[in-house]
């Protein structure tokens, strides 16, 4: 059974963030803006570590395609 990674929600609520965080920087809410952009890193490094994960997923799929 494949074990799902998923990148894609964790991009999006990165996204949901940034937009919280310029509606509240026009607000000037500048404490939410800045607790946006924290949930937003916070999000873009899950995506970033579930696309390294599938990276490396891939590449050892690679090498063991290749020894064979």
């Amino acid at each position: 059974m494949a074990e799902l990674i998923d990148y894609a929600y964790p991009l999006m609520m990165a996204e949901r963030a940034l937009k919280k965080a310029h509606d509240y920087l026009l607000e000037e809410d500048y404490i939410l803006a800045m607790d946006q952009l924290e949930t937003a890193i916070v999000e873009v490094r899950i995506a970033r570590n579930s696309v390294l994960h599938i990276k490396e997923k891939s590449d050892a799929l690679h090498q063991q395609t290749q020894t064979v």
